[in-house]
């Protein structure tokens, strides 16, 4: 039966620069790779390997691009195989200086620094409001409602074998803004739990323990980060349990849609009641704030896009010939 693609990301414009391409791709025995070509390209040659693949009948996930959303990527996990494309910065992509107009390539970098830096103010402010929260949690209360989920879902649940973390972002902040593929991966999941709370009230807590107490029992665990707060979590994905834990609150907000999907708030639960209330003033000029910088860091992501599009305008286009043989090749790399 034919199955939709998974889509994520594996690397992220956020505050700290850092990718989880490892976590994805070094485990594969057969990887291949594109230095430098345009997105447009990329998009176009992932996109037909897609299509091969659906055509076979083989399984494939599709990894994005986090600046612009277009394809980066593809895993054959039944085959053991997958391409990336690298950005011409990238440290895998020798000398590109030399192939680059050094002035694109320093106005690209600058402006996604100048984005990760927004984005860190932005992160700074996110936890003046953390702070808030953490003064008026009930520990005791959250520590028990996280037991009580473990025992819930992994049951007497054993494992020969510690289960084996992927590490991704299901989200991005790109240049037109934040955008997300939670519905594809959660696609297919029975059990979804919408996590609802405010910030420091132990989503990505909760999520850690869950993913801890799976892995722990020989379950594989997607783990899905967010792109402004790498160390922080957003989404765990249990396949094997067919269960899926969400950080369910903006800017990736989702209510249950059917039978099966369940909310479980953390404010109501665990956060002395009035807290929102008791502090409206200071939590509404924090968020102003927030969202100022935010604004910020997608204009600077923006011209960053631009540059980058000056710079590939600049090199030699492939032809449609190159475009054919390399798609010939990866196809040859990847199916064999």
């Amino acid at each position: 039966m034919h199955q939709e693609p998974r889509h994520f990301f594996v690397d992220s414009t956020g505050p700290a620069p850092g990718s989880f391409y490892h976590s994805n791709f070094s485990h594969l025995q057969r990887r291949a790779a594109l230095s430098s070509w345009p997105h447009t390209v990329q998009q176009q040659v992932f996109e037909a390997l897609r299509q091969t693949a659906q055509q076979q009948g083989t399984p494939c996930q599709l990894v994005h691009h986090p600046l612009d959303n277009t394809l980066q990527g593809i895993l054959l996990p039944e085959l053991s195989a997958g391409a990336f494309g690298f950005d011409p910065d990238a440290p895998q992509v020798r000398g590109p200086g030399l192939l680059c107009p050094p002035e694109d390539l320093a106005a690209y970098q600058q402006a996604v620094a100048a984005a990760r830096k927004a984005f860190a103010q932005a992160r700074e402010i996110h936890n003046g409001q953390e702070r808030i929260y953490l003064e008026h949690m009930d520990f005791p209360a959250a520590d028990k409602l996280c037991q009580g989920l473990v025992r819930r879902l992994m049951g007497d649940k054993s494992g020969t074998r510690p289960g084996r973390e992927i590490h991704r972002f299901f989200g991005a902040a790109t240049a037109q803004g934040s955008l997300d593929h939670i519905p594809q991966i959660m696609e297919g999941i029975g059990c979804r739990i919408y996590i609802k709370g405010r910030p420091g009230t132990g989503k990505s807590t909760l999520l850690k323990r869950v993913a801890a107490a799976a892995l722990r029992r020989g379950c594989d665990v997607e783990t899905y980060h967010c792109a402004l707060d790498v160390g922080s979590l957003d989404m765990v994905a249990i396949r094997q349990l067919d269960v899926c834990l969400l950080d369910s609150t903006p800017p990736h907000e989702y209510f249950p849609q059917r039978e099966g999907d369940e909310i479980l708030d953390l404010y109501a639960r665990c956060v002395v009641p009035g807290t929102d209330e008791a502090h409206a003033g200071e939590l509404n000029k924090l968020q102003g704030s927030y969202k100022q910088l935010v604004q910020e860091a997608t204009g600077y992501l923006q011209a960053a896009q631009e540059a980058l599009e000056r710079l590939y305008q600049a090199q030699p286009q492939p032809s449609a010939e190159a475009i054919a043989a390399e798609q010939a090749y990866l196809e040859e790399v990847l199916f064999g």
